[in-house]
């Protein structure tokens, strides 16, 4: 391997300071055999496979007015929170929800983060129906 007849520009170096230390080591022996697009293409491909094999579930975020009162509503994967700065807006949120045809546990393991500003919060587990519940 020849060091001194390496040249990475500023593209490949923002690439290469994000690489791990075998990747690194890895990143300089494919830029002296495929050059620095092949080994920069090489190092993309392994990113995006280990992407595809963890998949990050997004969060949805919404801030509605209800009644007057504000509820911000977050849902991710199976789970459902609301806060809110009125206990019976989430209440009613929940009661809305079982009634159009979703079991929801309770899960008291998840607690209010820096994100949730208002002053009630509850998390839940849904279990999705296909038909809605009748009140009757």
């Amino acid at each position: 391997m020849k060091f001194n007849e390496l040249e990475i520009i500023e593209e490949d170096f923002d690439l290469f300071i994000l690489l791990d230390e075998p990747n690194k080591i890895e990143y300089l022996y494919d830029t002296v055999k495929l050059g620095p697009r092949g080994a920069m293409l090489k190092q993309i491909a392994k990113l995006e496979e280990y992407r595809d094999e963890s998949p990050i579930g997004l969060a949805n975020v919404q801030d509605v007015l209800v009644a007057g009162h504000r509820l911000c509503i977050t849902t991710y994967d199976d789970i459902i929170t609301f806060n809110s700065e009125n206990l019976s807006t989430i209440n009613k949120c929940v009661y809305n929800i079982w009634l159009d045809g979703h079991i929801i546990t309770r899960e008291h393991d998840i607690k209010k983060t820096s994100l949730d500003i208002y002053k009630y919060f509850k998390a839940f587990s849904i279990i999705r129906l296909s038909m809605p519940i009748c009140e009757n």
